[in-house]
This record gives C-alpha cells, sequence and structure tokens, in this order.
C-alpha cells in the first residue's frame, strides 16, 4: 500500500529533463561501419551552420542502429569548431513532463546570461519563453504556438551575433508533446536563424507523437535519415574487432541472426571473443527477430551473474540511468554497498554504460524488462512509486510509475495521480492529465471522490482535444451534491457549447438544474449558463429574450453575475436591432466596467458578447480598447483559441470601419494561429477573409479557401456559418454571378429572421440581395429589398448600415434624379462613424449619377475621393469603378498601378506602416508571427515598388499617398 509513503527528503531528478545531454565527444569503437553517407550529411549541415545557415536533420531507426553515435560524432564536430551545443536525452518516465526537454535544452543559457544580456534576449517576443525558463511559470494547454514563437526568437537572441547553435535530441520519442510542438514550429523557420536541430528516434516505439515526429522530418524542411543495416561485410568487419581471426561463416550467422543490427552484431561478436563460437546455439534455419535475439543474449549474460546484481539491473531498468543509488538500493531490497558491488559486476559483464550508472543500450533495458515476470515488474513499479514519494520526488514521477501498476484500491495512490494531474494541467500538458485521471479513477480508494476525478478528467480531455468531454463531465454531475460545484460545472459545459456547439442533451440538463430548489445567486448563475447556452440554440431564441427580461443585475447582486447580465442584454439588443445603438452600446460599457469579464474570457461568454456588440454599435475606438486589452491578457496570451478570438475581433472591426487590408491580415492571422479547426473564432475569420478577399478582386483565392475547408457547397445555420454564407454572397455578387448572389443572400437572411436576428446592423443581407436584383434589371424587387433594410438600419441607428441600405436603393433606382437625392440627402446628415468603404460607395453613386445628368465637372470632387479612399484601403475593385467613371467625366486618372503605394499587397502595406513607425524588421516579425526574412522580402519588394532606399523615404511615400498623392 503507499498510505505508508509519508516522508521527506532530497528531491529525485527528473531524467532527461533536468540535465543535458552529455556525451564524450571522443571516439568511441573506432569508425563508423557503413554510415560515411549519413556522416556527410551531417557535415555538410555543420559546414552550413558556419555560415549562419541553419537546417533540421533527423535520425531515425529502430534500437542498436548506431543513432546515438552518430550523434556524438555530430557533437565532436560542432564542439570542436566553437559552437554552442545543448542537448537532452529523455526517458520514458518523462514522456509527461510538458516543456521538459526545451527546459533542459535552453535553461542553462538564459541562467548563465548576465542581466543586461538576458535583459536583450528577452526583448520582445522572447519574454514569454523567459518566464518559462527562467521562473518555471508554465503557459496554458493551447499556448504551444505562442511558446514556440517566443523560443523562436530566444534562439534569435542566442545567436545574434555570437557563435551558432546546434540543439542534440537524443531519443526523442521519449519527448513530451509540448516540446516536439515547440520543435516543429522551430524546424519550419530554423533557416532563418544559425541554429542547426538534429533529432534521432526510434520510429516503432508505441503511443509516441509520431504525428509531430512526421511534421519535424517534413522533406520541405528537414533531411531525414534512415538508418539501416549492416550488410554481410560490415557485420564481418565488426565482429572482427573482438575476434579478428572468426571465420566469414560465423559472422554471416551472427549477421543473420541479428539482422545486421550492429549493436547486437557487436554484442554476439564479444561472445565469440569470450567464449568461442561454439556459444552461439541459433537453430538452422531460423530467423530469430531482433528484440528476441537481444533478449536471449541478455538473458544469457544476467544467468551468468548473481542473483543480487540480476535484481539491481531489474531496478534500474524500471528506475531509469539517473537514479539514486539510495533509490536503486531500496527497489533492488538491498544495501547500498552490495548495490556498488553489483554495478561492479554488471559493468564487467557489458551491461552498464561508461559511467556504470545507466545500462549501455536500450535493447539492453528492454530485455530486462520484457523478461520479468507481469507481477515482478509491477511489484517493482509498485515499490519505485512508494521509494520515490517517500524521499521527496515529485509527484509526476511517482505517478509514472503508478501508471504502470495495476490498481489496489488505495486512496494514497489516487492522491498522488491527483496531485501530478493538477501538476500537468498547470504545466500546459492535458494529454499527462488525463491519463493520471484515468489511472486515478480505476483506483477506486475508500476515500476517492469520484465526483471530482470526473471533473478534473472531464476538462483535462477538452483541453487535449479528446473525446468524451461532455459524457464525462455529465457523469461528474450526477455524483456532485453541492450546488457550488454543480454550478461551475454547468457554466464550463455552456461555454463548451458555445464554443464548439454539439451537445443536445445540455439544455435539458440545465432546464432541469434552473427548475431545482436554490438560492438567488445559485440561480443567477445557473440562468447565466443557460443564457450562454441558448445563444446557440436558434430554435429557442425568443425564450432567451423572455428569461433575460426577467433577470436581476442591480445591486446585491455578484458583480461577475451583474456584468454577465448586462453583456447578454447587450448581445441580445444587438442580434434584434432594437431598442437602438447607444443603448446596446451603454449596455456593452457598463458590463465592461472594471475588466471583471475580461478574467473571465476564457470560461464566460460576457466578454465577448460586448466586444461585438461595441464593434456592431459602432463604438469602434471603445471597441479597439476592449481588443488591444484582451490580447494584453496574460491568460489570453497563454491561450490561442483566445488570441485567434481577438485576431478576428480586428478583423471585424477592420471590416466595420471599411479597411480592407487590416481586415485581410487580422483574419489570416486568426486562421494561423488555430489552422485545425472550424469552429466559432475560426469561421468567423473565414467569413471576414472571403469578404476582404472579394473586395480585391482575389476570387480564385476566395473559392480556393471556401473548398480548404469544406464551405463551398451547402452550409448549416450555425451563427458563424451564416456568415460565411453571407460572404460567398458578397463574393459572387463581385464575381458577376448575380443570380447566385441572390440566393446566398436570401438563404442567410432566412437563417438569420428565423433565429431572431434580424437587425441589418450583423448582416446586411437585404442589401446583397438588393444589389443583386438590381443587376439583373429587377428593380421594383430590389427597391422594395433596399427600403426594408433601411427602415431597420435607421430604426438601429448605425450609420454604416444607414450608408450600405442607401448604396442598394440608390444602385435599384432607375432614375438619376431620385439616385442623386437619394445620396445628397444621406451625405447631407453627416456625422456617425460608419464604414469608409460604405461612404465610398455613396460617393460612387453620388458621381455616377451627376455624370448621367451631364454634370461632370461636379462629379469629379467625389470620385477622386472614392479613388483615394478605395486605393488606401485596399479595395481594388471599388477602386476601378471609380477610376472608370473619373475617365467617363473626361479625367485622365492614374491607372492602377503596379508601382507606387496602390500596388502593395495587404501584407506589404502592414510591412510598411509598421517599418515607417520606426519598428525594426525584428520587432515586425515578432508583432506578425513572421520570420526576419520575411519581413525583408515584404520590404524589398515594396521598396522597389515605392522606388525608394530608405525609411525616411518610405515614410515619404506613404505619407504621399495617404495625401492623395501618385
Amino acid at each position: 500500500m503507499l498510505s505508508a509513503m509519508e516522508g521527506t527528503g532530497p528531491r529525485v531528478a527528473l531524467a532527461g529533463t533536468t540535465e543535458p545531454l552529455h556525451i564524450d565527444a571522443r571516439s568511441h569503437g573506432g569508425q563508423l561501419i557503413e554510415r560515411d553517407c549519413e556522416l556527410d550529411t551531417l557535415m555538410v549541415a555543420l559546414t552550413r551552420l558556419e555560415d549562419r545557415v541553419g537546417g533540421v536533420i533527423t535520425v531515425r531507426g529502430p534500437a542498436g542502429l548506431g543513432k546515438t553515435a552518430l550523434l556524438e560524432r555530430a557533437i565532436a564536430r560542432a564542439t570542436e569548431v566553437g559552437y554552442r551545443v545543448r542537448g537532452a536525452a529523455p526517458g520514458p518516465q518523462e514522456r509527461h513532463f510538458a516543456y521538459g526537454v526545451i527546459r533542459t535544452l535552453l535553461e542553462a543559457p538564459l541562467h548563465d546570461a548576465n542581466a543586461s544580456e538576458r535583459e536583450r534576449l528577452l526583448d520582445g517576443a522572447a519574454a514569454q519563453a523567459g518566464d518559462l525558463l527562467l521562473s518555471g511559470n508554465l503557459p496554458g494547454p493551447n499556448a504551444t504556438t505562442s511558446v514556440a514563437h517566443s523560443i523562436f526568437w530566444l534562439c534569435a537572441g542566442l545567436t545574434d551575433g555570437d557563435a551558432p547553435m546546434m540543439l542534440v535530441i537524443d531519443d526523442a520519442h521519449w519527448a513530451d508533446r509540448p516540446s516536439l510542438g515547440v520543435i516543429s514550429y522551430l524546424a519550419r523557420r530554423v533557416s532563418d536563424v544559425p541554429v542547426l536541430i538534429i533529432l534521432a528516434f526510434r520510429p516503432d516505439v508505441p503511443d509516441v507523437a509520431s504525428d509531430l515526429l512526421a511534421l519535424i522530418g517534413d522533406r520541405r524542411f528537414a533531411q531525414s535519415l534512415t538508418l539501416r543495416p549492416l550488410t554481410v561485410a560490415g557485420s564481418a568487419q565488426l565482429i572482427r574487432r573482438s575476434a579478428p581471426t572468426v571465420s566469414i561463416e560465423v559472422c554471416r550467422r551472427c549477421h543473420d541472426a541479428a539482422h545486421g543490427n550492429p549493436w547486437l552484431v557487436g554484442e554476439l561478436g564479444h561472445q565469440v571473443a569470450s567464449h568461442g563460437s561454439d556459444s552461439l546455439s541459433f537453430p538452422a534455419g531460423s530467423e530469430p527477430q531482433v528484440r528476441t535475439l537481444a533478449r536471449e543474449v541478455i538473458a544469457r549474460r544476467l544467468a551468468a551473474l548473481a542473483p543480487r546484481d540480476r535484481a539491481v539491473s531489474a531496478a534500474i531498468a524500471v528506475l531509469g540511468e539517473r537514479a539514486q543509488p539510495h533509490v536503486v538500493a531500496a527497489v533492488a531490497g538491498m544495501s547500498f554497498g552490495e548495490v556498488a558491488a553489483a554495478r561492479d559486476a554488471l559493468a564487467s559483464a557489458g551491461l552498464l554504460g561508461p559511467d556504470a550508472r545507466g545500462l549501455a543500450h536500450a535493447l539492453i533495458g528492454a530485455a530486462i524488462l520484457e523478461n520479468l515476470p507481469r507481477a515482478e515488474y509491477q511489484r517493482l513499479h509498485r515499490e519505485a512509486a512508494r521509494t520515490l514519494l517517500s524521499d521527496g520526488a515529485q509527484s509526476d514521477v511517482v505517478a509514472g510509475h503508478l501508471l504502470q501498476c495495476a490498481p489496489r484500491g488505495d486512496s494514497a495512490a489516487t492522491t498522488v495521480l491527483q496531485d501530478a494531474a493538477i501538476n500537468a494541467t498547470r504545466r500546459g500538458a492535458p494529454d499527462a492529465a488525463t491519463a493520471y485521471l484515468q489511472r486515478a479513477l480505476e483506483e477506486r480508494g475508500p476515500a476517492d471522490d469520484r465526483g471530482r476525478l470526473l471533473a478534473g478528467l472531464a476538462v483535462a480531455t477538452f483541453d487535449a482535444g479528446l473525446p468524451g468531454a461532455r459524457d464525462r463531465l455529465r457523469e461528474a454531475l450526477a455524483q456532485m451534491d453541492d450546488h457550488a460545484s454543480r454550478v461551475e460545472l454547468l457554466t464550463r459545459l455552456a461555454t463548451w457549447y458555445v464554443l464548439d456547439a454539439g451537445d443536445d442533451e445540455l439544455a435539458a440538463l440545465l432546464d432541469r438544474e434552473v427548475a431545482a430548489d436554490h438560492d438567488s445567486d445559485t440561480r443567477l448563475a445557473l440562468e447565466v449558463a443557460a443564457l450562454e447556452m441558448l445563444i446557440m440554440v436558434p430554435d429557442r431564441h425568443a425564450e432567451r429574450a423572455a428569461r433575460l427580461a426577467v433577470l436581476t443585475d442591480g445591486d446585491g447582486v455578484n458583480p461577475i453575475l451583474q456584468r454577465a447580465v448586462l453583456a447578454h442584454r447587450a448581445w441580445l439588443a444587438t442580434e434584434l436591432g432594437t431598442p437602438d445603438a447607444p443603448t446596446c452600446a451603454t449596455f456593452a460599457r457598463q458590463a465592461l466596467d472594471g475588466d471583471l469579464l475580461l478574467g473571465e474570457a476564457g470560461s464566460r461568454a460576457g466578454f465577448h458578447c460586448c466586444v461585438r456588440a461595441l464593434i456592431f454599435t459602432e463604438r469602434f475606438a471603445e471597441a479597439a480598447a476592449a481588443i488591444t486589452a484582451m490580447r494584453d491578457d496574460h491568460a489570453v496570451r497563454g491561450s490561442l483559441p483566445l488570441l485567434a478570438g481577438a485576431a478576428w475581433y480586428a478583423a471585424e472591426l477592420a471590416q466595420r470601419t471599411g479597411r480592407v487590408a487590416d481586415a485581410e491580415n487580422e483574419a489570416r492571422l486568426a486562421l494561423d494561429l488555430t489552422p485545425d479547426d472550424v469552429n466559432l473564432f475560426t469561421g468567423g475569420a473565414i467569413e471576414i477573409l472571403v469578404w476582404a478577399l472579394a473586395e480585391r478582386g482575389a476570387f480564385a483565392e476566395a473559392r480556393a479557401l471556401l473548398d480548404e475547408h469544406g464551405l463551398a457547397d451547402a452550409i448549416g445555420g450555425h451563427i458563424w456559418e451564416i456568415g460565411i454564407l453571407h460572404s460567398r454572397a458578397v463574393l459572387a455578387l463581385a464575381e458577376g454571378d448575380f443570380p447566385r448572389a441572390h440566393d446566398e443572400a436570401v438563404q442567410a437572411g432566412a437563417f438569420r429572421i428565423r433565429q431572431g436576428r434580424p437587425n441589418p446592423g450583423w448582416t446586411p443581407w437585404r442589401s446583397t440581395a438588393a444589389l443583386a436584383l438590381a443587376h439583373q434589371g429587377r428593380q421594383s424587387e430590389a427597391a422594395e429589398v433596399a427600403a426594408e433594410e433601411l427602415a431597420l438600419a435607421e430604426r438601429f441607428g448605425t450609420t454604416g448600415a444607414i450608408l450600405a441600405a442607401t448604396y442598394a436603393a440608390a444602385v435599384a433606382e432607375p432614375e438619376d434624379a431620385a439616385r442623386l437625392d437619394l445620396c445628397e440627402t444621406v451625405l447631407a446628415r453627416g456625422g456617425g462613424s460608419g464604414s469608409l468603404l460604405d461612404l465610398a460607395r455613396v460617393r460612387l453613386e453620388l458621381g455616377h449619377a451627376l455624370r448621367r445628368l451631364g454634370r461632370r465637372v461636379e462629379a469629379r470632387p467625389s470620385l477622386q475621393l472614392v479613388l483615394a479612399d478605395a486605393d488606401r484601403t485596399g479595395a481594388t475593385l471599388l477602386a476601378e469603378r471609380a477610376r472608370r467613371e473619373l475617365v467617363a467625366s473626361g479625367l485622365r486618372p492614374r491607372r492602377a498601378q503596379r508601382v507606387g503605394a496602390a500596388s502593395l499587397t495587404p501584407r506589404q502595406r502592414q510591412v510598411c506602416e509598421l517599418a515607417a513607425c520606426g519598428t525594426t524588421n525584428r520587432a515586425i516579425a515578432q508583432q506578425l508571427f513572421l520570420s526576419i526574412k520575411t519581413v525583408e522580402t515584404h520590404l524589398a519588394a515594396a521598396y522597389e515598388k515605392l522606388d525608394v532606399e530608405t525609411r525616411e523615404a518610405l515614410v515619404a511615400a506613404l505619407r504621399s499617398s495617404e495625401d492623395g498623392g501618385p
């Protein structure tokens, strides 16, 4: 039992994570045999590194093929020429130690740096790496990409003006997933920094992160070396190092038996040298597997040793090579002195490595463990867990051994596993937490709190992206009696539903809980959770409105719940378009007061509702401030989904203000941060990106984006799907496919109306449909639809929606004089903060009407404004229309430029604007998640288009374009 494991003592070092990889750089065993090609590849990479060109090399092969020997040669050469060499060699017990490999590789250089050097290294985007490597502050479960981005900039700093660096990971198949995620990120960008990454791993180890190892070894980014067995000649050469006079026939027998595995061939050579060729007992015609033969060889060698020596070898195999001697003694069941004598015997038998601490080869440890009876194997792991816990080891280390043992109904074991899960969650390793909690549930100790175990398992499962999270949470609910815990679980379920709807039973579950007898705070918390869930249940929109109407948000209410209710009032009113925009904005502003909802951005929808309400009510400055606060929040910076959400909101803000290029850049950032799944955040980003691509005429790219995400054909009725459907209508309108544009706009509108969301300030589908009808010659129908939209927009009171509806009405109006009157009326109102793009479209129709009425000179100022605004915002199609109208008015405007500011792509303009503000290339790359080389490429292309050579000239060129210059 583990119940007696109380006690304190020195902490046991976690193998492979707290110490770097130490490999003797001297030659081992003479020249490597039949590895000339692999050695050449390593040496060429080291030569390129001397020219400050980084790279990635993966070395793969089963145990015994010489991966470590190759790494030794690379380390020896890199050390010889003065490179900074960092290495790590994780073991099987460290697979759940999040960022353990990265910490092993890069902690020491930071700790060794003086204060000023450390400040330089951790400047800008590298700061998060400092939190991890210096303070041990581990990021959230979704922060791997942001951590990797920070580590990349740390590596850039470590090699900036200093020696190149080589990062070596042996036995990378045992590396933790977060570390491999960071290495995968670096592998795709390492050509931008003088860093050479070398990983050696076994592809035949079960349950490893093979997907990440495959990404790292992708031939687009890395050179892959797959080690092959020796030939017969190579095996003979190796055997004759130990037994020079042995016959070729004996060499062939050894080669065939070992399948050319160098380590095993060498071991057979030692056996022949010590005992003669008659000691080989391979039945004629047999072809034993390498692991089977290795087990036989090791068993034969162990059989010649004393029971004491065999017990120590088993303890070392179970504990790993860095286990403290007194721990080995306790697990082996003997005194410290006996362990020292046993180590000497094992070293003499060739079973221990050069330092006489760890086993000489991975195959030896595997053979020892495979020869143990199952009961003895579990007994040793349980004894290891007991000893390590009493010795003060980290719970993660102890839990790693408990995972190998069958449950015994021991609540002390459950406590250790639960503590390890908590630590794993804090370290950002939800997959490890899932494994620990699953095993804790199996323990079934008498004092176990199964409800909390199930709740913890549900959260870890969700964070790890594994199936079954909601089922676990509902199972936990069934075992939870206290109201506070049940409310917490139900709130989390509702939040999951908002992000990714798909739990048909949640509504009924919440309804039952709300109907139960609760105090006022508990009831309000449950009602807020129900409101969040109901956002994603269109058929119950009216019920959501009714339930919200009776909720109180006055004095005496929990402040967070009070603000959550206000946030839902703001969002519901924005959906309906009533009351008006100022009232909706007031609700949102009050809800955001005190930043309480910002702190809940990861667990409640309130903050997100407020940001979008501010955008839709055209409180653009306040929306921008909220988005900035979200991006600066520490918790958000550790969560890629929330960072993607902030980028989506920034893209939506850019769309509403008519900044096409900015909207495209922010939408692309949202997709770059979470490229795999389409959900509320990424679906919203796709909607904006399709719109932006349509505005600048990149039709093929927009269609390819929709195809890539499976959104080009039939589409559902989720909030983000309806948005994409409307963007598809806008794209079809720009392409000139007017029937399709009308059908998809109407379909999107039908979804919005059915869901109780008619506000044109959200989705101006009627304007899109009216434009499609007008272009088909169906003016009267178009005018009717546009008039309906204009009335709704006037009622809500946002300038952008009014301008969009007026533009549609003007296009639908067959009489030029009436069209002119429409445009002049709305432009004369002034004020508001609507989209620059919508304003430009109305001005374009004004100029068009004036020209058709023969007032060409009067038309020109409006058309010139349209051209300048469209060029500045990146609205290529609108700029082309304005240019054609100016030509028709008798002017000769500049052509669509292949040079000049108007010719810059959205990304080039974004880079140039940052550079013009004095931002360094490094800081631009950090801010935009680009490499320095990519920034340099964008600037070089922009300099050529703008015909400038300095940043001072760049500033002048951009200012000239903003003033309407050429």
